[in-house]
């Protein structure tokens, strides 16, 4: 069977130190490398482990190699199996003093040994499998991009001072992926050789903030990295970007339940942000509300609540206009224009609750009229 993390193991030979630390620590109105890179990644990769920092930086973990289990390594009566001890004893070992794991012979490993270097190590390991499928995956598009000019890139001298160099173009990022994968371990370039792997870097390469996000989002609709199940094939496995376009579809679809069933006829915007909000949660506010809305009103059967008006609740009818700001429904509060407690420009903590007493009263009256 084809070892497919063992063709990235030499991955692991590079110096990931630049991706240790946060890229926002380089004061540049530009991006660090690898802060783009982990952009990309968040977008790209599947499943994206949210709860691990700098999870890049472990490309430059040890690789385990091809070694087995202890029960694959002894006999059922504790006995070395020879083959096996004499294939992978030194790669142990090695193992053994980077996890800092004793070992008291020199001539044999024992059961509860070789046990514990697995225990140890495998955390480290396939986190490290998992990070260099996914800087194996990712160099060669934002290379790519990079030499499209979707994303234009610079270069400054990694002591400081002098000026900075536009690094855009095929001149520069036309290259293999496994060039590409070194210029991003590095995150650095010799401009006099810039496709030399021995030449040492003089300068460190950022990435210029304009048209970034708009390509982060086009690679997202056309590309996918694997860092995990491999077998499962691409798109098996949801991105976080996939979860939130997901979340927009279900948002969009009870909006679109709400709007058709003849009770929200004279509700405003944060009825519905109520009722969403009473679902999804605050996950589905937001961003995602804004997307759901338009999409749930794109309809011209639903266009009418695109353009809707505080409501009178005392009356159930939909006031005109707004001429001032003291014809604003009493939940507003304007009198603090940097907000109250609730951290909201405008509203206060009285005008929170005062809006949500409107939504229950909202619906407390919608159920009245439908009985």
């Amino acid at each position: 069977m084809h070892d497919v993390d063992g063709d990235n193991d030499w991955i692991s030979t590079l110096d990931w130190s630049a991706y240790r630390r946060p890229h926002t620590d380089y004061v540049s109105k530009a991006f660090f490398l690898p802060g783009v890179a982990e952009m990309f990644a968040r977008h790209l990769c599947a499943p994206w482990p949210t709860e691990i920092d700098l999870f890049l930086s472990h490309a430059g973990n040890t690789p385990p190699g091809r070694i087995v289990q202890a029960e694959d390594a002894f006999a059922a009566d504790g006995t070395p199996i020879h083959s096996v001890h004499r294939r992978l004893d030194a790669t142990m070992r090695a193992h053994a003093d980077d996890l800092e794991i004793a070992i008291a012979r020199s001539d044999v490993i024992t059961f509860a040994e070789w046990q514990e270097i697995c225990d140890a190590g495998d955390d480290l390991w396939h986190l490290g499998q998992g990070a260099r499928r996914a800087v194996n995956g990712l160099a060669p598009i934002i290379a790519r991009l990079a030499a499209e000019e979707r994303i234009r890139c610079h270069a400054r001298p990694i002591n400081g001072g002098g000026d900075r160099i536009p690094i855009v173009g095929r001149t520069w990022w036309d290259m293999d992926p496994e060039q590409a994968v070194r210029r991003m371990a590095a995150a650095a370039i010799d401009p006099s050789s810039p496709f030399d792997e021995h030449a040492r870097p003089t300068h460190r390469i950022f990435v210029e903030r304009e048209g970034l996000q708009n390509a982060i989002y086009d690679a997202q609709r056309k590309e996918y990295v694997a860092i995990a199940f491999l077998e499962f094939g691409r798109w098996a496995l949801r991105r976080p970007a996939d979860h939130y376009a997901v979340q927009v579809a279900e948002v969009t679809a009870f909006l679109v339940q709400l709007m058709e069933s003849g009770h929200y006829e004279h509700a405003i915007n944060e009825d519905f942000q109520f009722e969403v909000e009473q679902k999804f949660g605050k996950p589905g506010l937001g961003r995602c509300y804004e997307r759901a809305k338009a999409a749930a009103i794109a309809d011209e059967r639903r266009a009418r609540f695109g353009r809707r008006r505080p409501a009178d609740h005392g009356t159930g009818k939909v006031a005109d206009t707004i001429t001032s700001v003291d014809d604003r429904s009493p939940a507003w509060d304007t009198s603090s224009p940097e907000g109250g407690e609730s951290g909201v420009p405008g509203c206060s903590e009285q005008g929170s609750e005062g809006r949500r007493a409107d939504r229950a009263g909202y619906r407390s009256r919608t159920e009245l009229a439908t009985d």
